[in-house]
């Protein structure tokens, strides 16, 4: 049903729906700001979620800061948040490997910030001779780290992933993200990743709904990317809505295989709309 030309309702009744959630979570990038500069819809959101007492998580594919790193840069921009309201892929998969594996010998395709957080829940981040290699979002990708990487996979290394994004959105384009650099290393090594982390893998979302005692009937999603955000969710069994200004369009998530319950221009509309 075609409410205005802001909201699609592509699942009967979801509208309704998402007026009774108690959890919303959000990805970052290209859904609740972009290259660090919020939407114009940003703050209504989130002035709109605090007022109705829900809870708000961001829940982010990047894997090259830490969380102190997006607290400060959320309260830069006026958004006051706690640890527990930041998840990362990078963070989520340090902490998945120590409780599946223990503590291990790892090598980081990554920044200095990333390594650093797998140091904080307990691995040893090496140079040589890995029990593990983490792939993630590197801006400061050498030539180096990825002959290393595909050399130690070559190996026997368990290759990891953070996240399966082949590009990161900016406001100059698209960027080579996690997926993309894991790509390289697969080709060159002949080898397949082991662990992909991230969305739409649904973990990290079941994670954060059993965090807070609820159900995904209580839960949306809320994301720019079909089949990270909204696959994610879908695969959580939570409601989903897809925002315009990231990468899908609205024809995406009519027409794709993978359609989100609800449409909307930017975040600010589903604000309006839970109000």
């Amino acid at each position: 049903m075609l409410d205005d030309a802001r909201v699609i309702e592509v699942d009967d009744g979801s509208l309704e729906r998402v007026k009774n959630c108690k959890l919303f979570i959000l990805d970052i990038d290209g859904t609740f700001y972009l290259s660090g500069k919020p939407f114009d819809g940003s703050k209504l959101f989130y002035e709109t979620v605090l007022k109705k007492g829900c809870r708000l998580v961001f829940l982010t594919n990047n894997s090259n800061k830490s969380i102190d790193s997006y607290l400060e840069e959320f309260r830069r921009l006026g958004f006051q948040l706690s640890r527990e309201q930041i998840v990362t892929a990078g963070v989520a998969t340090a902490e998945y490997l120590l409780e599946e594996f223990g503590p291990k010998r790892v090598y980081v395709v990554g920044t200095e910030e990333i390594k650093e957080e797998f140091r904080r829940v307990g691995h040893t981040v090496v140079e040589d001779d890995p029990e593990i290699v983490v792939v993630t979002f590197d801006l400061m990708l050498t030539y180096e780290k990825i002959r290393k990487a595909t050399i130690f996979v070559s190996r026997g290394a368990l290759f990891v992933v953070t996240n399966p994004d082949l590009n990161c959105p900016s406001v100059d384009g698209p960027l080579p993200d996690a997926g993309a650099i894991a790509s390289v290393v697969r080709k060159a090594s002949g080898v397949y990743p082991n662990i992909v982390f991230g969305k739409p893998e649904p973990r990290l979302i079941d994670m954060i709904i059993r965090h807070h005692g609820l159900s995904p009937n209580e839960t949306c999603v809320v994301g720019d990317r079909i089949y990270t955000d909204i696959l994610a969710g879908i695969r959580s069994g939570t409601l989903t809505v897809l925002v315009l200004t990231g990468e899908a369009t609205a024809e995406d998530g009519l027409r794709g295989p993978v359609k989100p319950h609800i449409i909307v221009q930017d975040i600010g509309t589903l604000a309006k709309i839970i109000s």
